[in-house]
């Protein structure tokens, strides 16, 4: 009995869905200005919002990506927090000390939970060959262990080698991009430059490392070692960074308080007085940027919302009409038995199929946008399964609610009047 009652559900669903395809396909064809017209709302509604969150989720990617390459392990010694906002102190960051050559060496000798510690100074300054001269280009230069933060690649020559960190030699590893500005043939490696008017060999250039909003990207930098740079230039105006990383077997709040207890009395401050240094790492700055994006996704919620209420607007028009048109074969099923929950069904799957075949019309449009997009500059817009599922949920949304008013009102004819219609 029960496999009878499911089967005869089979064919009454079956029936539905291809009759619901069969009136859409006859209405396209004989409305395809106005089928047009009121699918382009959905169209533009489902466009604009899975847009809009899939250029948030790009952009966080990219920030992800660009924090990967600062080290999830890593904590950063420096004048300035990363944390901030429009009620920040900034005034006492600003009479902060920079980090000095004396802080790295406290915490090499005195930290207990101290694995290991790296120094960069980081300036602006001019290189130059024959007649090709940059301004502005950013030099670093590090100790040893600051170069494994940075995960350097090599495309050609070599690294630094202990005794040029030891000796602060004059050679210099230039970024990739940097390199093939000055030397469009590649042939850069063995030439001598002048960084900050001072002639320096180059030993290698780095592998391409792509964009980072936090300029970790070495790309368009030239590297030294630290003994170098504190030799030509004022390391008073330049931003020194130190990073460490932690032993393992310490939680990261006793590695961040071993850390602050050795630079406070490096820099002989009382108990009752402020750091006046900062501690920083990633957690604290992904926390941050979720909430930002948090509220950038509220936001595209908000815009995106206003194009699909027009789009559901263009869904039930198209259904009021239909029921008025069809307002004898309505009556006609009813007359025949058919319950009200068929005829509104009749109706429901009706506007889901048409809200659906607008929100593909948008996400067929936003994919290849998304590749020309892609193909056209470094942004990339990822196109994720995720975009795709949440845009063709929403369309089956819109077409729900959209259809439900008019196939209510199908649903609640009087077979009778509805026979006797004119229409």
């Amino acid at each position: 009995m029960d496999v009878t009652r499911f089967f005869k559900r089979l064919n009454l669903t079956q029936g539905l869905v291809i009759d619901a395809i069969s009136f859409v396909l006859q209405y396209i064809r004989s409305n395809k200005l106005r089928t047009f017209l009121s699918l382009l709302g959905v169209t533009i509604g489902i466009f604009t919002i899975v847009a809009i969150f899939i250029v948030i989720d790009s952009m966080k990617e990219g920030v992800t990506a660009s924090l990967s390459k600062l080290g999830n392990n890593v904590v950063y010694v420096e004048k300035w927090p990363w944390q901030g906002g429009p009620d920040s102190p900034w005034w006492k960051y600003a009479r902060r000390p920079q980090p000095k050559y004396d802080d790295y060496l406290a915490l090499k000798n005195n930290g207990r939970c101290i694995a290991s510690v790296g120094m960069r100074l980081a300036t602006r300054t001019t290189v130059e060959y024959k007649h090709n001269r940059t301004e502005g280009t950013q030099l670093f230069g590090f100790t040893p262990e600051f170069a494994k933060v940075l995960d350097i690649d090599i495309e050609k020559g070599r690294f630094f080698s202990q005794q040029e960190y030891d000796q602060g030699s004059s050679s210099v590893v230039l970024g990739h991009t940097l390199a093939y500005q000055l030397f469009p043939d590649g042939n850069a490696v063995g030439k001598t430059i002048k960084v900050a008017g001072f002639p320096i060999l180059i030993i290698g250039i780095t592998k391409e490392q792509g964009s980072s909003i936090f300029g970790m990207s070495v790309d368009e930098n030239v590297l030294v070692t630290y003994n170098y740079i504190r030799r030509i230039v004022n390391t008073r105006r330049s931003y020194a960074s130190i990073a460490l990383t932690s032993l393992a077997g310490y939680s990261k709040e006793e590695f961040m308080d071993d850390a602050r207890r050795v630079l406070r009395a490096q820099h002989g401050l009382r108990p009752t007085q402020e750091d006046d240094f900062s501690l920083n790492s990633l957690d604290a700055m992904q926390s941050q940027l979720d909430s930002v994006f948090g509220a950038l996704n509220l936001a595209g919620l908000l815009i995106g919302g206003v194009s699909i209420l027009v789009g559901g607007f263009g869904i039930a028009n198209i259904m009021f009409v239909s029921v008025k048109e069809r307002t004898k074969i309505i009556g006609i099923q009813k007359s025949l038995g058919a319950k009200k929950w068929f005829i509104l069904l009749q109706f429901l799957f009706e506007s889901t199929l048409l809200s659906l075949l607008g929100g593909l019309f948008g996400l067929v449009l936003l994919r290849i946008i998304a590749q020309i997009v892609g193909s056209a500059t470094d942004f990339t817009l990822s196109f994720a399964f995720t975009h795709l599922f949440f845009g063709l949920v929403l369309a089956v949304i819109i077409g729900v609610i959209s259809g439900y008013l008019p196939a209510r009102n199908a649903a609640n004819l009087d077979p009778v009047k509805a026979i006797d219609s004119s229409i």
